[in-house]
């Protein structure tokens, strides 16, 4: 299973960066303990975009943790101060970075089954004769079409997506594989769901933060563009997990839009929060969530997607290397 730290290392690579440099003249080089805690405590009020939605009391937080402040406090101390009242949070896109440590709030997947064996699927499912199109790996598997995405982080194109899929023949329904999809570029996510739309379908919402507290913007809808041709217009089942976190919780909101699709799984992390990030005083990074993304009814999706139908992998068949979702969503494709 991936380490925690490779997880942040996915999550932050796949975020939009935006540097926001705040740094002042202050008394003394890079800032002191308390002149840095006050600048990262006033950030995330200032901009985080879930303190409401999550009932927070940045306050007593701040309070808190700004009591455990000394003026002698080393630089490894004062990261981990600043780390757990970040976790308090919890959000995976709320991470802080120093030339000697990274952090992140874990437990979104952490604290769930895993659901997903990646041995098994590379193995027994996809091998060596499935077509490998930049980052997507598709293969035939008793006249169901399999399609591994396991990331949004590596380019590929329309007709990569239409090759991927094009190759499988004559199916009886496709299998859509984002299971541990840390995230990526959101428009790689719409892109890939858009191949499967036959007509504009309205997926999403998207508000952006304009001021201090609970100020956003107009209420802008996100769409599924439909292109020349649809990859596939029929069945389809998305496999998630709890690592299906940022742009994949976006790409199971915008599949489950569509009448055709039925998502199976377990719950995905969520991550529905467009990242930014900024810098401290002392020159360590940190980024935050600042404009929410929304379902179509304007439901958050900061907490995840809920699958149509939950499944968790079986013990004993893991044992046997057989993943039992993949061949419970292969039955339910070939029944009508």
């Amino acid at each position: 299973m991936p380490t925690n730290k490779s997880i942040l290392t996915s999550v932050v690579l796949s975020m939009f960066l935006v540097t926001a440099c705040v740094k002042e003249d202050l008394s003394e080089a890079g800032g002191n303990v308390h002149e840095n805690f006050d600048l990262l405590w006033k950030t995330i009020n200032d901009n985080y975009c879930y303190l409401e939605y999550k009932n927070i009391n940045w306050d007593s937080i701040g309070n808190e943790y700004r009591s455990q402040l000394h003026a002698d406090m080393k630089d490894r101390e004062f990261f981990t101060v600043c780390s757990n009242m970040l976790n308090e949070l919890k959000d995976g896109h709320v991470w802080i970075y120093s030339d000697f440590n990274t952090s992140s709030y874990g437990d979104w997947y952490l604290d769930y089954p895993q659901n997903f064996n990646p041995t098994i699927v590379d193995r027994y499912y996809l091998g060596s004769e499935a077509v490998w199109v930049t980052g997507l790996r598709s293969k035939k598997i008793r006249d169901v079409g399999y399609l591994r995405c396991p990331s949004f982080m590596s380019l590929f194109s329309f007709s990569e997506i239409d090759e991927a899929v094009s190759q499988l023949g004559d199916i009886e329904g496709l299998i859509i594989d984002i299971r541990n999809n840390t995230g990526g570029s959101l428009k790689l996510a719409q892109m890939l769901a858009s191949a499967f739309c036959k007509t504009k379908t309205k997926y999403g919402y998207i508000r952006f933060k304009e001021d201090q507290g609970d100020n956003y913007s107009d209420w802008f809808p996100q769409y599924l563009e439909p292109k020349s041709k649809t990859v596939y217009d029929g069945k389809i089942v998305v496999l998630t997990n709890r690592m299906c976190y940022s742009a994949a919780n976006d790409f199971a909101n915008a599949m489950r839009s569509l009448d055709n699709v039925t998502i199976i799984g377990d719950k995905t992390g969520g991550g529905g929060g467009m990242p930014i990030s900024s810098e401290l005083y002392n020159g360590w990074q940190l980024g935050y969530s600042i404009n929410p993304l929304f379902d179509k009814e304007k439901n958050h999706t900061e907490s995840g997607i809920e699958p149509d139908i939950y499944l968790d992998m079986d013990k004993d068949d893991e044992y046997n290397n057989i993943d039992n979702i993949i061949e419970y969503s292969i039955d339910y494709l070939k029944t009508d």
